[in-house]
């Protein structure tokens, strides 16, 4: 009787350790590459930079759910067509890809160039791919891509992805909020604008604070929302890239909303309650 127990509590401590070994979190493996490779023998010519830093996802307890994700990160990385690449060999074949566009591009041009020419054609690619918030309910995944092809300047652009756990599918801003928020949320993304450059200006005490958005170069009819955001623990924050909001020189603009701020125009049974309630409770 004493070996049967002694069986049975094996056997359930096996599978209660199996259990908990399931990966409840996404695990991520960094894929990194840096490289420079030049546009002809004479290196003043012109050559292409690449820096890459991604994470891929590669483990979770619903391989459905992991295979969902890691096609909509990939895809939003390097394009749809590298979904079948081996983790591995991803950046690998990106920047092969990249280096034949730039040498089919540019290769004739520094042929015609005459002996002696100043002129140079570099290429510069930066991209990190990161992991942001990450608990049993939602994934959220950035990436920050840097591009110069040539011309004044180089372009700066981040984009941000959030995952219910359940599913695997993007979440949306319907998905979190009620019907017809756009002009509330809107006006709230202006509201924050305005409050963080005072709180940002108070700390530097470099220059004035925004005090109307009319008064400064910011597109206003412009500023609304725009799915591009990221879910902490604590807020939603929007982000804008170049071009979007505000002339390129303005940069990027990113707006935290705080959920207390938020609240009212939250579903009921919204997916990020758990977190709205969690941070009232602090």
């Amino acid at each position: 009787m004493k070996k049967q127990f002694n069986l049975f509590f094996l056997s359930a401590l096996i599978s209660m350790t199996f259990i908990s070994c399931k990966q409840k979190t996404i695990k991520t493996e960094e894929k990194d590459l840096t490289n420079r490779y030049y546009l002809a023998k004479d290196t003043t010519k012109g050559s292409l930079s690449i820096d890459f830093e991604v994470e891929i996802p590669v483990a979770f307890a619903d391989s459905n759910v992991l295979k969902s994700i890691r096609n909509t990160i990939v895809t939003n990385l390097f394009g749809k067509e590298y979904i079948h690449i081996a983790n591995d060999s991803l950046v690998k074949f990106y920047a092969k890809e990249l280096l034949t566009e730039y040498i089919q591009d540019n290769e004739q041009s520094v042929n015609a160039l005459d002996s002696g020419s100043v002129y140079s054609f570099n290429n510069e690619h930066v991209i990190t791919g990161f992991s942001l918030l990450s608990d049993k309910k939602i994934y959220a995944y950035g990436i920050e891509r840097y591009a110069y092809m040539g011309g004044a300047h180089g372009l700066e652009t981040r984009n941000y992805f959030n995952f219910d756990l359940k599913t695997g599918k993007l979440i949306t801003e319907k998905d979190l909020y009620v019907a017809n928020y756009q002009s509330k949320l809107a006006e709230l993304i202006k509201k924050r604008i305005l409050e963080e450059s005072k709180e940002y200006n108070k700390d530097e005490k470099n220059s004035e604070p925004i005090i109307d958005l009319e008064d400064t170069d910011y597109w206003t009819d412009s500023i609304k929302p725009n799915g591009n955001f990221y879910i902490t623990d604590e807020s939603i924050n929007y982000v804008f890239n170049p071009y979007e909001i505000a002339p390129y020189y303005m940069g990027q603009t990113e707006v935290t909303i705080p959920f207390s701020r938020i609240k009212e125009l939250l579903k009921p049974n919204s997916i990020i309650g758990y977190l709205v309630e969690k941070q009232a409770k602090q």
